[in-house]
């Protein structure tokens, strides 16, 4: 292979040398005039480019090194092209009016023509060749000749400038004063990344970085939530629980501190990119860097190789470019989707962190109102990265301890915290570990404690499945087709007295442990809950330390669309979250892959950082305005056909409020308690007892309130 590889580049330096021998050949032959060959190459020369025969043969002679050379636009930018070919024609326009007499439009083509038999003599010149005679004759017969001659200038000034900006201006720190103040940066100093330090920045790139350095200033909103109208419901957390809830105010948030890592990473992009072009011609692969773009913590190289170049050889030169860059690993995408180019993704020298707070301002205006829209990070543009569970409607999560699996999960449930009521969203949270939930116990938008036991988590699952299915029978009752139709009848027709329902987001952060202990039950509950829960507003986020076969099954891979994968170990692990290679290529610390549903190429994101500080005043914020209100479904009440919940009634948290309000009130009955908690029958009924077994109140007395025992 190597010899093969070899003996192609000895052909191709053979045919460069041989063209380049015969340009020079036939450049000779008319600059001499050599016999009637020569005569015939000067004067087609001049036919086609006239001028000044001295300007015609120096500008053939510069072309002749890029006739030779492999790679010509290594040496000249293609930007180039366009200006200096225009302030040449502009050239040759100036000798086409000096020598024409005053003749405009087709009278100075017809003096060209009659007077060819003079230009063939070279008794004078044959004005700026044909090509530009043609030009000039339109011009001044449109616009006549100072017409001609503004636009002329305007052709020249234009080329001039580009050419300035290209080559000068990168090198002219004159050229600052005339850039506005607040563009102006502070030079910094070279960094050598490699022994011989490359001061040029790599040519045709075109850097797109995220101004971190300056954020965006903007005045700190309070956010409160929108007033809704009464509406009479029949379980806990909903609109008539929550009515006055305020969400968490923005200023809760850690603000981004002043980095000036984008001038580094800049230059650093700049050494690396044209380093990496030279690697790649090492190996016999011509090509150009396209663009370059500058993430987070990753800079991504878009390179268009030559079309004779196989693409496999550019993803096989992996290691040789990682050694030769110094880097702690690459990832190469070979093609980028959708385009004729190869991403070569290289981590940068310094890495930014991105807070929750500015991915919350820049949350587009269209998707505002989606409830349950949360943030993931940024892409390699610095492009903000968002989620929908609603059209998900399902999430994986996996990824190796410490890689930022928990934080992902952390930041998704402050986004739904700050961004909805308890009676918009509730969350039913699964933590094995009984530590990564700790901040989140006792919220108000809970619709059952948070779980640490699997055997109670795969009953809980189930629960969620039933919960489903009574929600299905709700809809074809009313005749509707999914909770968003549901919800807006209730709106419609307030006279119905139908109960608003809350979206549920069901969250397991460690889906190893419960399929271990009931693994049949979970992967059953998991199947009908991601297939058939999406119309009934019910969402699951599964996430998992380790993304093996006898975790993440085929059937809760098939049923789970949209994934995302951070570091892992190996490329088999990759595959079975994503189904393909990468993921242990990521630096951890939040640099994911993710995949959402629908799409064929996945997208590289680095995770929003949500500091534990953060996570406890936003769930501060919303424990402060009330208790959770746990769902029916989930507390245990003995006697009652198809309740298994797994919460006492004893342990109910609304025992204690319930007991205060009868003390207060001095009344106490099942009824006036459903209608002041918005409680089922079957848990009022069950509360009451409770209050009568400890001795506050007497026993039933037929219709009557019952009798009030004590008061303390």
């Amino acid at each position: 292979m190597r010899k093969s590889r070899s003996r192609a580049a000895h052909q191709q330096r053979i045919i460069r040398v041989l063209n380049g021998l015969a340009f020079t050949a036939i450049l000779l032959l008319g600059l001499f005039k050599t016999g009637p060959v020569g005569v015939f190459i000067d004067l087609a020369f001049m036919f086609l480019l006239g001028g000044s025969r001295v300007l015609t043969y120096l500008i053939l002679f510069t072309i002749l090194p890029l006739v030779i050379v492999s790679h010509p636009f290594k040496y000249v930018r293609k930007s180039l092209v366009l200006p200096i070919f225009g302030f040449y024609i502009t050239l040759l326009m100036v000798f086409t009016i000096q020598w024409s007499d005053g003749l405009v439009g087709t009278a100075l083509f017809s003096s060209f023509i009659s007077r060819l038999g003079q230009f063939i003599s070279v008794s004078e010149y044959a004005y700026g060749g044909v090509f530009v005679v043609i030009i000039t004759s339109l011009l001044t017969g449109l616009i006549d000749i100072l017409g001609t001659w503004i636009i002329i200038t305007l052709l020249f000034l234009a080329s001039l400038y580009v050419i300035i900006i290209t080559y000068v201006a990168p090198h002219a720190s004159i050229l600052n004063l005339f850039k506005p103040k607040e563009k102006r940066q502070k030079q910094h100093s070279p960094i050598t990344l490699f022994d011989e330090p490359i001061q040029e920045a790599p040519k045709k790139s075109v850097f797109v970085s995220v101004d971190e350095s300056k954020p965006k200033v903007h005045p700190e909103p309070i956010v409160h939530a929108n007033p809704q109208p009464e509406i009479k419901t029949q379980s806990a957390g909903t609109l008539s629980s929550f009515s006055h809830y305020v969400l968490p105010s923005l200023s809760l948030l850690e603000q981004p501190q002043s980095r000036k890592s984008n001038q580094i990473n800049a230059h650093a992009a700049g050494v690396k990119g044209k380093k990496l072009i030279e690697i790649l011609d090492q190996f016999q692969i011509p090509a150009d860097l396209v663009q370059t773009y500058i993430g987070p913590s990753v800079t991504k190289f878009e390179v268009k190789p030559d079309s004779s170049i196989k693409i496999s050889k550019i993803a096989a030169l992996a290691d040789n470019i990682k050694m030769e860059l110094q880097a702690k690993d690459i990832r190469i995408e070979a093609p980028i989707p959708g385009k004729n180019a190869v991403g070569v993704e290289i981590p940068n020298v310094e890495m930014s962190m991105v807070r929750l707070i500015e991915l919350m301002r820049t949350i587009p205006k269209e998707k505002e109102n989606k409830k349950l829209l949360f943030l993931l990070g940024k892409d390699l543009m610095g492009k903000t990265i968002v989620g929908e569970l609603d059209k998900m409607p399902h999430l994986l999560i996996a990824g190796a301890t410490g890689s930022g699996k928990s934080v992902c999960v952390n930041s998704l449930i402050s986004t739904l915290l700050l961004r909805t009521s308890p009676h918009e969203v509730k969350l039913l949270l699964v933590d094995p570990k009984k530590v990564e939930f700790t901040a989140f116990h006792d919220i108000p938008h809970l619709i059952a404690p948070v779980i640490s036991d699997a055997g109670l988590a795969a009953k809980a699952l189930k629960t969620v499945v039933a919960l489903m299915e009574n929600r299905y029978e709700v809809f074809a009752t009313v005749g509707v087709r999914n909770i968003t139709s549901y919800n807006e009848k209730v709106l419609a027709y307030p006279e119905d007295h139908l109960s608003i329902m809350p979206y549920i987001v069901v969250i397991v952060d460690e889906l190893a442990d419960l399929m271990m202990v009931a693994g049949k039950e979970v992967e059953s509950s998991i199947q009908r809950i991601t297939q058939l829960a999406r119309a009934a507003g019910i969402h699951l986020v599964v996430a998992t330390q380790r993304p093996s076969t006898d975790v993440i099954t085929g059937i809760i891979k098939a049923n789970i669309p949209s994934r995302i994968a951070f570091a892992v170990s190996s490329s088999i692990d990759s595959r079975t979250i994503l189904d393909f290679g990468g993921a242990e290529k990521l630096l951890g610390n939040g640099d994911m892959l993710y995949m959402p549903i629908g799409e064929t190429a996945n997208i590289r994101v680095q995770g929003v950082f949500v500091s534990d500080d953060e996570v406890n005043k936003i769930a501060q914020a919303a424990k402060a305005q009330g208790k959770p209100m746990y769902d029916d479904a989930f507390i245990h009440l003995e006697g009652v056909d198809h309740n298994d919940g797994f919460v006492s009634i004893s342990d109910d948290p609304l025992y204690e409020d319930v007991k205060n309000f009868i003390l207060q009130s001095n009344k106490a009955s099942t009824s006036l308690i459903q209608r002041r908690f918005a409680l089922g029958y079957n848990r009022a009924a069950r509360l009451m007892d409770m209050l009568e077994q400890e001795g506050y109140i007497g026993p039933a007395n037929g219709s009557k309130p019952r009798d009030i025992l004590r008061k303390d």
